[in-house]
């Protein structure tokens, strides 16, 4: 008769000789966070349970009931033999133990991670899924200004402690037109704005008065990190022009004919020309007025400030004109004109 410990060790190694060659048990291989794997040493071995084994060896009762607590041993070295599993870097050793009536899996040990090569992988996917800049500024020179809500890009100047546009603010909105509703003249003089449409306010303040809505450094239609000038902010361009002037050599030029740009303006009988000795470029857009009729193309230009009369219907600009050299914000008008807008950086 076969003694009961012979026949249950006898069963085991056959179990797992039908296992060897291509194990069922899929090899552990944590994620890496990017397509390269993590290498891992080859001196560690992970110790995985032949629950085959284990279950047929547990279900076996007949067997088990028959043999005492304390004669049943099975070690690595008597159910598996080098010849029966193959051991590799990257394959797991099976292990059976037993300890008093019941069999018990040896717990799986940690295994090594080169954190190390894990976080470089990391950084190397988060260059290389960093997102494209498709937006509308993509690539343009800091020295330009890109307006990012619709690409249009402007020439800038500094005069004094300012920078100002250098060009007409060209951005559609509600209550704004070109010259005669041409395109043409939006490319070459800007867009003219309402009052409320330049302050980027509602259409009702064209007939009362928008008060603590108006901010110190108002944007309205202008950029981010620009806004609408104040008459102060004119005052202060005045006043560097003119002093410059006296320096360097011109007093008697006055600041009208240094802001206005050398071509497209009326020829005149005193045949005064702009010099744009500083850069501003003033060209003479016109107007359009209360009642929709454009006019003074080429002979004016007309800017708003984010200022406002106390009647709520009225409203400061700043003009420049073909036949004079001045540059004055003593005109008033109607919320309801639409005049040209030159912005400033905050």
């Amino acid at each position: 008769m076969v003694p009961p410990l012979a026949f249950l060790t006898l069963s085991a190694v056959l179990l797992v000789g039908c296992k060897s060659g291509t194990p069922d048990q899929t090899p552990i291989v944590p994620k890496s966070s990017s397509s390269s794997l993590v290498q891992f040493s080859s001196s560690t071995e992970e110790v995985v349970a032949d629950t085959v084994v284990a279950d047929t060896a547990v279900a076996d009762s007949a067997v088990l009931d028959s043999v005492t607590k304390d004669e049943i041993v099975l070690s690595s070295s008597s159910v598996f033999s080098s010849s029966s599993l193959e051991r590799s870097s990257s394959s797991e050793e099976a292990v059976l133990s037993s300890s008093s009536s019941e069999m018990e899996v040896d717990s799986v040990p940690p295994v090594a991670i080169d954190t190390t090569v894990q976080d470089t992988a990391k950084d190397t996917v988060a260059v290389e899924s960093a997102p494209e800049d498709t937006s509308l500024c993509a690539n343009v020179p800091v020295t330009v200004l890109c307006d990012k809500r619709d690409g249009q890009l402007y020439r800038t100047i500094h005069i004094g402690s300012q920078v100002w546009m250098a060009q007409n603010l060209n951005y559609a909105v509600s209550n704004s037109w070109c010259y005669n509703n041409s395109l043409e003249s939006c490319s070459n003089y800007g867009r003219l704005y309402q009052w409320t449409a330049a302050l980027n306010l509602d259409k009702a303040y064209s007939h009362s008065s928008a008060g603590e809505l108006i901010e110190e450094k108002h944007q309205g239609v202008c950029p981010d990190g620009w806004y609408l000038p104040k008459d102060k902010d004119m005052e202060t361009l005045v006043h560097y022009v003119a002093e410059s002037n006296k320096t360097l050599g011109f007093a008697t030029e006055e600041v009208g004919t240094s802001l206005r740009k050398e071509t497209g303006w009326e020829e005149n009988d005193e045949e005064i020309l702009g010099t744009n000795r500083y850069g501003f470029a003033a060209v003479p857009a016109g107007y359009r007025d209360a009642n929709g009729t454009f006019a003074f193309l080429g002979e004016e230009a007309d800017f708003w400030v984010a200022e406002e009369e106390a009647n709520g219907t009225q409203a400061p600009h700043w003009n420049l004109y073909y036949a004079n050299q001045s540059f004055s914000g003593e005109y008033r008008n109607l919320k309801s004109f639409a005049f040209s807008v030159r912005c400033i950086k905050k």
